[in-house]
């Protein structure tokens, strides 16, 4: 399958398997290896996380497939590659067994001390907020916004806690209209119901926004 066709919790935290002939052609190898493969490779195995604003897939080896079976060409520990999954999204993608995370697990463990955010992950696993992901930025949420005054507004808002089913995030564009926030302050919102569809609302506080 292509990387557009996965949903991001099927691939965060996991080794993936990234082909692509144009892919393996864009990437400076010299920028993931200390010495280069002689062979020529097909893909490269990755690691993929949110690294607080958008999905990242991280090389951690260069693959070549044999015979149905892969071979494996570690990537230096002192370089990072990062692909935004904006950039690779027509590249085959494989979900690679845990066996394969175990030859890593020190690089993802620095990884995860890097980008450990407890409250976030809460947020990322409440598929009632799935249909309103940005499919490049997963924290990112689309929320509508009311007044008594103006006809409500969509804007983006990033996902950074939740309590109970109220959820705090950061707005992240600038109102067209006056609802008492503006881009970069934290604000309250959560799953409401109108007809027979579920929307995302902005809950204004006493505050109007969070300190």
């Amino acid at each position: 399958m292509k990387v557009e066709e996965i949903f991001f919790r099927d691939m965060y935290r996991q080794i993936c398997l990234l082909t692509s002939p144009s892919l393996v052609k864009k990437i400076n190898l010299g920028d993931v290896f200390d010495f280069t493969p002689d062979e020529k490779l097909d893909g490269f195995l990755t690691y993929g996380y949110i690294d607080g604003e958008t999905f990242i897939f991280e090389i951690m080896a260069g693959a070549k497939t044999l015979g149905g079976r892969l071979k494996i060409f570690p990537a230096s520990y002192k370089k990072s590659v990062k692909l935004k999954r904006s950039e690779v999204d027509n590249a085959e993608l494989k979900i690679l067994t845990a066996e394969y995370s175990v030859a890593f697990r020190d690089r993802i463990q620095m990884i995860s001390d890097k980008i450990s955010d407890d409250a976030r992950e809460q947020t990322r696993l409440i598929k009632n907020l799935d249909a309103f992901r940005h499919p490049h930025y997963p924290d990112d949420v689309v929320v509508y916004f009311f007044s008594a005054e103006d006809k409500p507004e969509l804007l983006w808002v990033r996902c950074l806690s939740v309590d109970e089913n109220i959820l705090t995030g950061e707005l992240l564009n600038e109102p067209t209209k006056n609802f008492g926030c503006h881009a970069g302050d934290k604000i309250l919102f959560g799953v409401a119901q109108l007809g027979d569809q579920n929307i995302l609302i902005h809950l204004p506080s006493k505050e109007n926004s969070l300190a």
